[in-house]
């Protein structure tokens, strides 16, 4: 099997994972308002109550799928009610018809500015590296970026073609590829800091029981120790060569690049103070970012506490960011119903919130839409990665001059 179908088989392999876990969320979601029965644990689409559905004493249940089939009448002690009170719980239609526009409104703009800020500190990694790029334009090829990851993937991410944009203005083009992979380490790194720095503070703060987050700190842990490893092997030659893994180091992508980028790497080293405003850039646009997530739930009335998205987000998203489907779909959505799903908020209501911490960054990255149309037209994708070295064996050092 040569390459190009060996990525094709992989691709229809995630696509099916990706509908399988769909399928999975899907049978779990009420698009109308249900109850659930005391003891069984069975949930029902409500057809009517009375005296209201405020304050129900019987309520008429429909006993088929998607709220077709026969009726059932369950008197209301016989139904799970929420400590929230009432015991019909909002579907998916109903939670969307109820949401806090005020709320949803500051979260679009917070994901937005997210999206500035995260430019801002590409910005400042390629100046670091002496790559002269106006900061408007390192903005717009954010949002050029963000949007072929989320609405367009494919093949080529993103941040593939922010490196082959910029790259076609400087001989530096390991400095460029350098850049992304620090902008996408330093925000990985963070999102991961974040998380164990709010476990740390609801425990020993005595906010949640630790059996409550022991799947969120076991996950934490796991990533943490998993993003050093990489750092260690991807930076450390000694590293490499104490655990004998130069081999598997020659078959990462992006390896020859970040052998080739030694002199840009010591360049970081040697501008700690400007590297340093990069990690208080990117720990701003990680709370702004998370921040946003957090009030997309409380404008849909969910009933957690505002410190649980920056424990169980992270978690959800660096899982997600595993190539399992494309762009994370239905691995991310299962996610947050896996983590937010509760007594009080059932998985309709977490399965909305899902869906718009989806769909408005797709639609905040629409910016970069007209980046694509009206800049020069991008060649296949095959030619970006030639061009940039992508599909290259890898080669010795190079020294790059100043």
């Amino acid at each position: 099997m040569n390459k190009r179908r060996k990525k094709g088989a992989l691709f229809a392999l995630k696509i099916v994972i990706a509908a399988g876990l769909l399928g999975w969320l899907l049978s779990k979601v009420h698009w109308s308002d249900y109850v659930v029965q005391s003891g069984t644990g069975r949930s029902y689409s409500v057809v009517s109550a009375l005296p209201s559905r405020d304050d129900p004493q019987i309520v008429t249940v429909s006993t088929g799928i998607f709220g077709q089939g026969g009726t059932l009448q369950i008197a209301a002690e016989q139904l799970d009610a929420p400590s929230d009170g009432g015991v019909i719980r909002p579907g998916f239609a109903t939670t969307l018809t109820r949401m806090d526009r005020t709320l949803f409104a500051f979260a679009v703009a917070g994901f937005a500015l997210s999206a500035v800020v995260v430019g801002v500190r590409w910005w400042l990694l390629l100046v670091l590296q002496s790559i002269k790029v106006r900061l408007w334009e390192a903005i717009r090829l954010t949002f050029l970026g963000q949007f072929f990851n989320s609405v367009v993937p494919g093949t080529v991410g993103g941040d593939v073609i922010k490196a082959y944009y910029v790259a076609r203005h400087t001989p530096r083009k390991a400095g460029v590829v350098l850049s992304i992979f620090v902008d996408r380490v330093l925000g990985l790194a963070e999102m991961v800091l974040l998380a164990g720095v709010m476990l740390a503070i609801v425990i020993f703060g005595g906010l949640e029981q630790p059996a409550m987050l022991k799947s969120a700190a076991i996950m934490v842990a796991i990533v943490t120790c998993l993003v050093i490893f990489l750092l260690a092997m991807i930076l450390s030659r000694r590293f490499r060569k104490v655990l004998r893994l130069d081999k598997l180091y020659s078959r990462l992508p992006l390896s020859q690049h970040i052998e080739a980028a030694g002199y840009a790497a010591r360049i970081y080293r040697r501008r700690v103070g400007g590297l340093a405003r990069a990690v208080i850039i990117t720990l701003g646009a990680q709370i702004i970012w998370m921040s946003s997530i957090a009030m997309l739930g409380m404008s849909l009335h969910i009933a957690t506490p505002p410190h649980t998205y920056f424990i169980f987000v992270p978690v959800i998203y660096i899982i997600g960011a595993l190539p399992l489907t494309p762009g994370g779909m239905g691995v991310v959505e299962a996610g947050y119903v896996e983590f937010f799903s509760s007594a009080q908020c059932g998985p309709s209501t977490v399965l909305v919130l899902a869906m718009l911490a989806r769909l408005v960054p797709m639609l905040i990255s629409l910016p970069g839409l007209v980046v694509a149309v009206t800049g020069p037209k991008l060649p296949p994708a095959d030619k970006i990665q030639a061009e940039l070295g992508l599909n290259d064996t890898p080669q010795p050092p190079m020294a790059e001059t100043d």
